[in-house]
Order: C-alpha cells, then structure tokens, then sequence
C-alpha cells in the first residue's frame, strides 16, 4: 500500500509539472504572531478529558520557498490548582513548515482549484521530565486548494515517523498516515478592519499498528479524528474566539473503557474560548 501511494503521487507530480510549466511571480513574503489565552473545557489529549487554562504563542508566514506556520503551548499558564493539569508537564510545540514545489522548481504548478503544491512536514514535540514524551513528523505533499465557499485551503497527506509516544509500542518507525485539511474563512466585515471569521482544521489518522501488546489491543485504535470549528473575532490589534472541537479516539486512545479506575473519555465535543493579542 505505501509503495502504491508514493508511485502515484510520483506519476501525478512529474505529470503536472510537464504539462503546466508557468512562470512564478506572485509569491508574497509575509509573517505574522499572536499572544492568546485559552480557556478549554472537556479538552481531550491522551485517555481523560480535562480543563485548563493555556498560553499559546501562534505564528505563520511566507518567506519565498518556505511556508510556514506553528504554535507553543503553555499549559496550567494560570498555576491554578483547579486545572487539571497542574503540577504536570507544561509544554507543547507544533511547527507546520511546507517548502513549496512550485518556488523550488521555478514552475507555476496550479491547475483549476490547485494553487500550489509543498513538501509537507509537521512535527510534534512535548517533553517529559519522567520518561517518554512526544516526538513526532508527519511528512508528505500538501497542496493549496480554492474549496467553494471556504476559499483557499490547506490539503495535505503524510506519513507518520514516531520517534516517542510516551512509551508506546510504535516508537521509532513510521506508523499510519494523516489527511490535513485547514481553512480561514471572513465570514463579516463590521468595519474596515474589524470583522468575523470562520476558522479551523480537521486531522484524521488512520493505518496505524499500535495494538503490539495486550493492553494497547485493549485501550488503543489505529486510528484518531479531530476537528477544530471556531468562530473568531478580528481587529487590527486584538481577537476573541470560541471553538467547538470535535473528536473520536483522540491520540488513539479508545472512548468508554476502564483504565486505572477511571472511564477514557476520547470522543465528544471540548469548548475552547479565547482572547488574543497581534504583534
């Protein structure tokens, strides 16, 4: 299966870049960074479901081949005793960069829908003081796409290589697959620089094989979905959000069972609010 999927998107790229060969002169170099406090309820991330407070330093931009975008988390950032997470372990960084196909071959890749087309990474790290913590790169094709309605959007495919996974047995290889898709969508202009949007992600894992012992056949799943649906208020120097996320066997952790006494809760809904500040 994995052979057949790198010969075909062989096959596709090599044929649009010998059948649309265009000059490249509308690339924009921008950046952009944003301080937010998050408050999320019924968050899930691992096999229970919790509340807390967060930081999260957001980041994004375009500087010729390199498109990037990327997040820092910083949990319990109130140090309230009423999170669940305090006490544990406070940091989590995503960084999304896609070098971009079209800029490294000098050819203008877009075809219909298709605007671009990247070599896609993404890679997940969160430490952990008392063991195993996360690392993780998804790594693919991604592609911008004009979606109807949503506007231009961000479609990628990866391969997952997990260097650690808290100990889980698929550490070290590469492990299932990941389709990516992420949108911007300006829903209202209130005025000329304050207006609503429509913003979001959905990310589903499939292909995985972590069931290699006992218990992961019993608490664990091949594959993981969750999506990210906000409505977010933009003015030139600050925004307000809400977000409904959506689950089903977060991080792979199977929903409804009983692990050291307590019920997994790994699907349903979390309720994100949050205020932010533009640099």
């Amino acid at each position: 299966m994995k052979n057949l999927i790198v010969r075909v998107t062989l096959v596709v790229f090599l044929f649009v870049i010998n059948v649309f060969p265009k000059d490249i002169n509308n690339i924009t170099n921008s950046h952009w960074e944003t301080l937010h406090l998050y408050h999320g309820e019924n968050q899930k991330a691992g096999p229970f479901a919790f509340d807390d407070d967060y930081v999260e330093f957001e980041f994004g931009g375009r500087y010729e081949w390199l498109d990037l975008y990327g997040y820092i988390d910083f949990i319990d950032a109130l140090n309230s005793s009423t999170s669940d997470k305090h006490g544990q372990n406070n940091f989590f960084a995503d960084i999304e960069p896609r070098i971009s196909i079209d800029y490294l071959t000098n050819t203008d890749l877009s075809y219909g829908a298709l605007q671009e087309l990247f070599i896609a990474f993404d890679i997940y790290y969160s430490d952990e003081p008392n063991g195993d913590g996360l690392k993780i790169v998804w790594m693919g094709l991604g592609s911008d796409i004009d979606i109807p309605w949503l506007g231009i959007s961000g479609v990628n495919f990866y391969t997952r290589y997990v260097e650690e996974n808290y100990g889980a047995s698929n550490e070290n290889s590469f492990d299932g697959y990941v389709a990516h898709i992420n949108w911007f969508k300006p829903l209202y202009n209130f005025t000329d620089s304050r207006f609503l949007s429509f913003q979001g992600y959905l990310d589903y894992e499939f292909g995985s094989d972590l069931d290699n012992n006992s218990f992961e056949r019993q608490y664990r799943t091949s594959d993981s979905l969750q999506s990210y649906l906000g409505l977010w208020v933009h003015d030139k120097k600050w925004t307000a959000g809400y977000g409904l996320k959506v689950y089903k066997n977060m991080t792979q952790w199977k929903d409804g069972e009983v692990l050291n006494g307590k019920e997994t809760k790994t699907s349903g809904y979390a309720h994100y609010f949050n205020i932010g500040y533009k640099f």
